[in-house]
């Protein structure tokens, strides 16, 4: 079987390593992955108002919020990385940015399920565009041991734009619940829950434009087009390492994607109102969340230095085994504060895959195939985990308990069921993923 010839090394003419400028545009697309989420994530404090107002069911929210989002993001991210392989790509990134920041607004136009439901589909639509020129950017820009902690940062978007959401939109919700529809011009008659979408869309236009200026990296390595044939050959040479990339990371994903479900949790089971839900489920995302992030960037650098090649995938599986516990837990327990705390041990691991292992495919992928196979990871996330973390409970708690109230029991079920899965697909790969970092060394300068 043929294999992809090693790229040598190439110069660049962007500021150099160890310059501020590779941060600054890190930082840049860190704020860009915060309106990600923060379109993303508002929904989950609307559960209530979008059940009634549009006569859904649990696991038809369970489709809007997976299905029609994590489908579309997941198969959108495979010709997008094609894309970020062979064309600029902060171009690409400023494109979907304006493009799921208009259709957040569109959500707020919705007057029924369906209609949502394609509003959320083109959000996953533009989303798709983000993570994998991204990936493939900060991978020009760092060396091995520094790219987990630009990773770690890119990503700490993720946790700071869910905690926005939870903490000022369930503000925000619980001011305006309670308001009769109000009459927009040209628009006509929209609840406030729609209000709510068209204010958190339209502010990411500003951020598609300051992508616009920032300077790409030059790409390292030779950059030819390889076929794409080439890609499938790859990945075959090493199945195991990507097994556990792909399906292994998207089970751990499932655990982080189900907290879709944490503030209706305390909503149900304590009887708290949006803002209260919205606050503590915030504080966990914007406190636990980066420091679990900066955390897994750090000390997989720490343990690469320390001879441990493989840490970016052996911290994940470890990662697994950390954040089962308070996932099975956290549902169960006996009391309001005691639910609350359980949150942060839980926020604190969600965030090792989005940082370990994009870092871990950028260390041991040809230029010309990073953006793909990037691409690839959030395919097998978003298959896995945007689309199942969101439906899996519901399905128990609607065709297995078949009653609103088992909302506990079916999260814990589901990570009882997810957690060990996870754990051992991560630990499949290792062997392969210590191979492929040998095979790269020759080209990753």
């Amino acid at each position: 079987m043929s294999s992809i010839p090693a790229p040598s090394p190439a110069t660049t003419n962007t500021p150099e390593r160890g310059s501020w400028y590779p941060w600054y545009v890190t930082a840049v697309l860190m704020v860009a992955y915060t309106f990600s989420f923060l379109d993303r994530k508002i929904v989950d404090l609307m559960i209530g108002p979008i059940r009634r107002d549009l006569g859904i069911s649990d696991h038809e929210f369970g489709l809007l919020v997976g299905a029609a989002f994590g489908l579309f993001y997941t198969l959108m991210g495979l010709p997008l990385g094609w894309l970020a392989d062979r064309y600029p790509r902060k171009r690409i990134i400023a494109i979907g940015i304006a493009a799921w920041s208009v259709m957040t607004a569109a959500g707020g136009l919705a007057k029924n399920f369906w209609q949502l439901f394609l509003a959320r589909m083109g959000v996953g639509v533009g989303e798709a565009t983000l993570s994998p020129s991204t990936y493939s950017m900060l991978a020009d820009s760092f060396d091995k041991e520094r790219l987990p902690r630009a990773m770690s940062l890119y990503t700490t978007g993720l946790f700071i734009g869910a905690g926005l959401a939870l903490i000022v939109g369930g503000q925000v919700i619980s001011h305006v619940e309670n308001m009769p529809p109000v009459t927009l011009p040209l628009v006509g008659q929209v609840f406030s829950w729609q209000l709510v979408f068209i204010i958190v869309g339209m502010p990411g236009l500003l951020v598609a434009l300051w992508v616009l200026t920032l300077t790409e990296p030059t790409r390292k390595g030779k950059t030819e087009k390889v076929p794409f044939i080439e890609l499938f050959r790859f990945m075959g040479q090493h199945r195991l390492m990507f097994i556990a990339f792909f399906i292994g990371a998207g089970c751990y994903s499932v655990l982080g994607y189900a907290d879709s479900w944490y503030p209706e949790l305390f909503i149900r089971t304590w009887g708290w109102d949006p803002a209260q839900a919205g606050r503590i489920n915030g504080l966990s995302s914007l406190i636990a969340g980066p420091l679990g992030l900066l955390f897994a960037g750090w000390y997989a650098g720490h343990m690469m230095k320390q001879g441990r090649s493989d840490a970016c995938l052996r911290l994940t599986a470890y990662g697994a085994v950390g954040i089962a516990v308070p996932a099975m837990l956290m549902p169960l327990m006996p009391n309001q504060w005691a639910m609350a705390a359980m949150l942060f041990p839980f926020k604190f691991f969600v965030g090792f895959p989005p940082v370990l292992i994009p870092s871990a495919i950028q260390m041991i992928a040809p230029n010309r195939l990073r953006g793909q196979l990037g691409a690839l990871f959030l395919f097998g996330v978003g298959i896995i985990g945007v689309t199942g973390g969101p439906i899996l409970p519901p399905l128990f708690t609607d065709f297995v308990f078949k009653n609103d109230a088992a909302l506990p029991y079916s999260l814990a079920l589901s990570a009882a069921i997810v957690a060990p899965l996870a754990f051992g697909l991560l630990w499949l790969g290792l062997g392969q993923f210590r191979t492929a970092l040998k095979e790269a060394e020759q080209w990753y300068k």
